[in-house]
């Protein structure tokens, strides 16, 4: 790791590599918190250099237009020694690749809490004028405290922007593309719902679907668009979620979703109704501490607290204190009142 410092941001560790670059967990000194910091990757021709490097700082651009709360928040690009370093949010947790890895397919409840918040997620950048065009499980974080983020906006496109891609050059992952755009149709709206729906499929049956042994098999089962559906790989998956995720992957693009949004409400009216008295983030919690990518013994919180690495004084270890304190109390007070309720009166009248 030759760079060991972007800005504020002091470089801790590599955390993951991208099509587009090297991603870091960083600390940002001055403002006392934790960063992902993600570098441009060097060492390619100086077209392609210079292709990236406009994409890399449209996804700076792009990511400062939006606030959302599934969506991963920037804080700052920089240009060093002539990289690019893009500051953002950091989540602590994993991505929902590695949370399928983990144990196959989700809890339909929690399918329908995780594709609620990608799609108003999506919404927001449609409403922009934008689009992801590389939604996918690897591209969603789930944080080990139930938070969802979507990220990776390294080939979001400004509609309004000249156009960087090679004429016949596909952008995104082939297994996630809309078939239209395996045509050579351009990417529009509906073909994030699509990407979103191939998300919301494998969540649910853990598997995707629509697969081939290369790119030309893939393609062809796309086009061919023979689905099989939900409920007949996972009996007793909810009908309603069902409809919601297999309406995505309409194959003529004006019969899927009209909006992102239209598909967050409807996800969202499926979750209020299978979560009942449960909230959302602690549900997402939960089945992260159930495939072991959860928050154990409180570690979650002593990360959050300071400088990362470093156990604060009043983190853990002062909650800790706090808590034997208290049960030693307790315990105290249930003592005197077993010994006055068989006679023998308080130990200190």
């Amino acid at each position: 790791m030759a760079v060991r410092k972007v800005g504020s941001s002091r470089i801790l560790r590599e955390i993951g590599r991208g099509a587009m670059g090297v991603v870091y967990e960083a600390y940002q000194e001055g403002l006392d918190r934790r960063v992902a910091v993600k570098a441009l990757e060097a060492g390619r021709s100086r077209t392609r250099a210079g292709e990236l490097a406009e994409r890399f700082r449209r996804e700076g651009r792009a990511y400062a237009q939006i606030r959302h709360q599934a969506i991963v928040a920037v804080h700052d690009l920089v240009e060093k020694d002539r990289i690019l370093y893009l500051v953002t949010e950091f989540v602590d947790g994993t991505d929902l690749g590695q949370v399928l890895a983990a144990g196959g397919a989700l809890p339909a409840d929690c399918v329908a809490v995780i594709g609620a918040r990608l799609a108003d997620a999506l919404d927001a950048v449609h409403v922009r004028a934008l689009l992801h065009r590389d939604v996918k499980p690897t591209n969603v974080m789930i944080s080990r405290r139930g938070d969802v983020k979507l990220m990776d906006f390294g080939i979001m496109k400004d509609a309004t922007a000249t156009e960087l891609t090679s004429v016949g050059e596909v952008m995104g992952t082939p297994a996630y593309i809309a078939p239209e755009v395996l045509e050579g149709d351009p990417a529009s709206e509906r073909s994030d719902v699509w990407s979103l729906g191939v998300t919301l499929y494998e969540m649910a049956t853990g598997s995707r679907p629509f697969t081939g042994n290369d790119f030309h098999e893939l393609f062809g089962a796309v086009r061919k668009g023979d689905l099989v559906p939900i409920r007949d790989v996972v009996p007793g998956f909810p009908r309603r979620v069902a409809k919601a995720i297999e309406h995505c992957l309409e194959k003529r693009p004006a019969r899927r979703w009209e909006t992102a949004g239209a598909l967050a409400r409807e996800l969202e009216a499926c979750a209020a109704r299978l979560l009942g008295e449960s909230r959302p983030q602690e549900r997402l919690a939960a089945l992260m501490a159930e495939r072991g990518l959860g928050v154990v013994d409180g570690s979650a919180e002593a990360a959050s607290e300071g400088q990362p690495g470093e156990r604060p004084a009043n983190g853990w270890a002062g909650r800790l204190a706090l808590r034997l304190a208290w049960a030693l109390l307790a315990a105290t007070a249930l003592a005197a009142g077993i010994y006055a309720w068989m006679g023998g009166g308080w130990p200190l009248r």
